[in-house]
């Protein structure tokens, strides 16, 4: 972080603690009901993360050449490989002749090349398509035009972010993620190790998980049994970068009567620092690593949830083991607080009870996500 950022976060995090809401004169927001139920809103909302980065993997799933993964996003097979120079590919997991999948999801590694079961057409790492049986049968083939389908692909902050849609296939990640993918690689997290990753299901829209990712105003009681000790209550300073956020959650070891100077602040220690990548992405910096999150929508009412714990180093003996799983279980403990919340509500929601959902000051991020979605999703529909 840099020093004129830390130094600005030091204020404000005293200004906060000591009665000044962070928020100044943002105001309350209302979200209408429907928009968590909608299907074919939910199908628009599909389409625009296609169209946007979606973090697939970690880089350290995928340690050296030959390398692959073979893993579906938002409806789309997608194909990871690690070339010989050590650059990462991404492609449709579809062959180019019938449209057979080459690969069932999974992982392997030391590939040389994949052949499509079906009629073994046979691609190298590059995606290109470097044989097939009985060639002659297929005489105006343009075999330099018939590789796999090429989709943008970047490395950052140990994850790999991919555009799902091979007509973005030249697609500027970087634009989309920095500056603050460049905030959160600074703070020791440009090469983690994954650990304990997770796919599971949730019954709720994924912008309900969203909401409550973006205010700390439920965690005193949703978390009371949890968390709650660890932080101030109902505080956190937000920070927009485009559509991207920072959000910084106070912990309560932060003494407000014998703080420390600029200088001696370190954000890590007093404070988890959220970083939220439009639409459906979050990194949860903690001090000595990270909790990654991003949210796969399967329909208006269920959510695909996929997670890794970003270490430092991979464990090296049974007590950093038995340290990273207590981490671990006290997240995922805390998620299902919040994720059990969201399934209660997702079932309230058509009842007729409320037309809209209402959000306080102290929550004001939620809504704005919800505008700034809207506005995405506006502008997806008029493009040609």
């Amino acid at each position: 972080m840099k020093p004129e950022v830390r130094a600005d976060l030091h204020r404000r995090t005293l200004e906060a603690l000591n009665g000044t809401r962070p928020e100044g004169r943002a105001a309350p927001g209302e979200v209408p009901v429907d928009r968590y139920l909608d299907r074919g809103r939910a199908d628009r909302e599909r389409a625009l993360m296609r169209r946007r980065p979606q973090a697939v993997a970690a880089s350290s799933e995928l340690p050296a050449a030959g390398a692959w993964l073979a893993r579906d996003r938002l409806g789309v097979p997608l194909l990871l490989v690690r070339q010989e120079d050590g650059a990462l590919r991404a492609f449709l997991n579809v062959c180019r002749h019938r449209g057979a999948r080459l690969l069932d999801e999974g992982a392997g590694h030391s590939a040389r090349t994949f052949v499509c079961p079906y009629h073994a057409w046979t691609y190298a790492l590059d995606g290109s398509l470097k044989g097939l049986p009985q060639a002659f049968g297929f005489p105006c083939l343009n075999k330099a035009e018939s590789g796999l389908r090429r989709l943008a692909v970047r490395e950052r902050g140990g994850l790999v972010w991919v555009v799902a849609d091979p007509d973005l296939a030249d697609s500027d990640i970087d634009s989309h993620l920095d500056p603050l993918m460049g905030e959160l690689e600074a703070l020791d997290l440009s090469a983690p190790v994954a650990y304990a990753p997770r796919h599971y299901e949730v019954a709720a829209n994924w912008k309900l998980l969203v909401d409550s990712s973006l205010e700390a105003y439920h965690f005193k009681v949703a978390h009371r049994n949890t968390i709650a000790h660890l932080f101030t209550d109902n505080l956190q300073i937000i920070d927009e970068a485009g559509l991207n956020r920072r959000l910084y959650l106070v912990k309560s070891n932060l003494d407000p009567a014998n703080p420390p100077d600029a200088d001696g602040f370190e954000p890590r220690r007093h404070g988890n620092i959220l970083y939220f990548f439009f639409p459906n992405t979050t990194v949860l910096v903690q001090p000595d690593h990270a909790q990654f999150s991003t949210l796969e929508p399967l329909g208006p009412n269920r959510t695909r949830v996929h997670e890794i714990t970003l270490l430092p180093a991979a464990p090296d003996s049974d007590k950093a083991e038995r340290y990273w799983q207590a981490n671990v279980d006290l997240y995922r403990r805390t998620l299902a607080e919040d994720y059990n919340l969201s399934e209660s509500i997702q079932k309230g929601l058509p009842s007729g009870a409320n037309q809209v959902l209402t959000f306080g000051t102290f929550e004001y991020s939620a809504p704005r996500f919800h505008r700034q979605l809207e506005a995405e999703l506006d502008a997806a529909g008029r493009a040609p």
